[in-house]
């Protein structure tokens, strides 16, 4: 039984909504646990319905809580959180959040660039590319579908590398290329048949798609890669200057 304080200045809400937030940080309510009844919470905190939905609205502005119609209220997955103001891995992401992450290799092989590849790249169409497609893994959860193509003759020896423990900016700057930016375009996307198998998830969920290109420091285009990322696993933030 929570016991909330009245005379501490704090409002009843607040006191509501950290201590579900301590609730699910600590684990006693675990990812996809459905939430008590608001009737149930009301009860525990001896509040009024609007005080607990209001700390419960907090919880779902958040992400740390979210809704299924006419079913009730449960609590999110972890995300993976990516910080877009540096180029960072998914290792380097995943272990700043403490993370177990792994990486299946799906397809690795060689293709004759089509369209927006060798547009991206900045080759002829037609020429060879390097094709790795992974399922990136978080705390064993699909998080990523990662699709990503590299000329073939900037590093051919790339199909010798094990995927699963080298990511492919390792093996380009093994190659002598040090890279240097990423311009990439995000929006979001549903789920089509294949990529919800993949990722675990229904067709139609939300995706958040990204097609990066990242750069050598002398200008060279070395990789261009298209990320489906799971909407309810994965986020990200930008810093934006005026």
């Amino acid at each position: 039984m929570a016991v909330l304080s009245k005379d501490n200045g704090v409002a009843l809400y607040a006191q509501v909504r950290e201590t579900l937030r301590n609730r699910i940080v600590n684990g006693s309510y675990q990812p996809g646990e459905r939430l008590p009844a608001e009737e149930a919470l009301t009860a525990e905190f001896g509040v009024s319905r609007m005080t607990v939905r209001q700390g419960i609205s907090d919880l779902l502005d958040e992400g740390l809580l979210y809704r299924k119609r006419g079913i009730g209220t449960f609590v999110a997955q972890r995300h993976v959180h990516r910080d877009h103001n540096r180029l960072t891995t998914f290792f380097d992401s995943a272990e700043s959040e403490s993370f177990e992450a792994r990486i299946a290799v799906l397809k690795q092989e060689v293709l004759l660039s089509r369209h927006l590849v060798a547009r991206s790249l900045n080759i002829l169409e037609g020429e060879p590319v390097f094709h790795i497609q992974t399922l990136r893994f978080a705390d064993g959860l699909p998080i990523t579908l990662h699709d990503e193509f590299i000329p073939y003759k900037l590093c051919p020896e790339m199909l010798d590398h094990d995927f699963t423990q080298v990511l492919s900016w390792e093996a380009l700057e093994r190659c002598g290329f040090r890279i240097k930016q990423a311009v990439q375009r995000v929006e979001a996307i549903a789920a089509d048949g294949q990529t919800a198998k993949l990722l675990e998830t229904e067709i139609g969920a939300p995706l958040l798609y990204k097609e990066r290109t990242v750069v050598a420091e002398d200008g060279t285009p070395l990789e261009f890669a298209l990320c489906y990322n799971r909407g309810d696993r994965y986020s990200l933030t930008t810093t934006l200057t005026r």
